[in-house]
């Protein structure tokens, strides 16, 4: 058998495959009973308690079920749940609905159940955790934490929020005693941690422990809080890359209250991540204010992007260029300031000059004018996540 493939790791890589969003979604018991004949008895044992590749055989867990225009993948069982990948049935051909079935089915059986954690804080923690994921599994951004959550009277005030998730094999090391220790250390002071799905955590510190008390609230201190904020994150980020091995990514918001906006806030993180990811490869780090473009040409309907594309010329070799596309990407990110993407490239400017002559030779489009270049910009990224045959 190959080696065991982390389900957070396939759901990240099938994601981008399939260019369509995939989740990791717990079925109520009675959605259960459509993928599992006897949810109820037992659960899929993880590897410490010995389990092997006929376990998932013996649980009797169907391959896909398809429920209501969704296809759902079984992964394992945990207290009479079915958990599942779930994915949009119209947006699969049946090729790609069946690779990712023969996919889950090879991992499915190596993928154990996280282990509960122990002591007061720790099932206080998981108690939070099961709200945020039950919140965002109904929608329910804007509710506010239960009083009986004992977690709330920590959160009290402006916070900052981080979401930290890891798509290596090497994120088995990093429990939260470690992670929580570092961040300790790092943010000089005591930070909520909590745990969402596999390899993936959300971080909650005071904001004085992040960008001060932030007492002015004009515009020039508010451009500076996020300048702080990325500062801050880029540090984080490269601290926790040295300390384990493994590719990280991670997001931060600005200051909230996590007793009201807590859900909406974790799910601002993950749409962050995924369109960091989608649109900006290279990048571990990733931030909302800088994806505002991203996310509404992600939510463009497929048909409308490819049509888009159509209209706006067929740049597809352009943009399969690595040179073209790093030069194109690094000139945008730099505000089209010729001298300043030169010097980031390491070459002469007459040679920058040279490269965006041509792609005006090639496509028509001088992306030093205005107009061109936030037409070469949409054409770009939305050739990042639209399939073209």
């Amino acid at each position: 058998m190959t080696s065991m493939v982390e389900m957070e790791t396939l759901r990240n890589r099938l994601e981008q495959i399939v260019g369509t969003p995939l989740r990791m979604k717990q079925l109520t018991k009675q959605q259960s009973e459509s993928v599992y004949n006897d949810a109820e008895r037992q659960d899929l044992p993880s590897p410490s308690q010995g389990s092997d590749h006929s376990a998932a055989h013996n649980l009797g867990l169907k391959t896909s079920v398809v429920v209501d225009e969704m296809i759902w993948y079984p992964l394992y069982v945990k207290n009479g749940h079915v958990h599942v990948l779930e994915a949009p049935v119209r947006e699969l051909s049946k090729e790609t609905a069946q690779l990712i079935e023969l996919l889950v089915a090879q991992v499915r059986p190596d993928i154990g159940i996280p282990v509960e954690v122990q002591g007061d804080e720790e099932r206080e923690v998981q108690r939070l955790s099961a709200w945020i994921v039950d919140q965002l599994e109904q929608e329910r951004g804007d509710s506010e934490i239960p009083d009986d959550l004992e977690l709330k009277r920590r959160l009290t005030g402006e916070m900052i929020p981080f979401l930290l998730t890891c798509e290596s094999v090497h994120a088995a090391d990093v429990n939260r005693a470690q992670l929580k220790k570092l961040l300790k250390s790092y943010f000089d002071g005591e930070v909520v941690l909590v745990p969402l799905r596999n390899h993936e955590w959300l971080i909650l510190a005071k904001k004085e422990l992040v960008i001060g008390a932030g007492e002015d609230k004009d515009e020039d201190n508010a451009e500076s809080e996020t300048d702080m904020l990325a500062a801050f994150c880029l540090g984080l980020y490269e601290l926790i890359a040295i300390e384990w091995v493994g590719t990280f990514h991670l997001s931060v918001g600005s200051s909230f209250s996590p007793v009201k906006w807590l859900p909406s806030m974790v799910a601002l993180l993950r749409e962050t991540i995924f369109l960091g990811r989608t649109f900006h490869v290279a990048e571990h780090v990733h931030f909302p204010w800088e994806l505002l473009l991203e996310r509404l040409l992600y939510s463009i309907p497929v048909d409308q992007r490819r049509l888009f594309l159509e209209q706006a010329g067929d740049h597809g070799v352009l943009f399969s260029d690595n040179e073209t596309l790093s030069t194109l990407e690094t000139f945008f990110q730099l505000d089209c300031n010729v001298s300043e993407t030169a010097k980031r490239l390491y070459i002469h400017r007459n040679t920058l000059l040279y490269r965006l002559d041509k792609i005006k030779q090639e496509t028509g489009l001088d992306v030093r004018s205005f107009g061109d270049a936030v037409l070469v910009k949409l054409t770009m990224l939305l050739y990042k996540v639209t399939k073209r045959k």
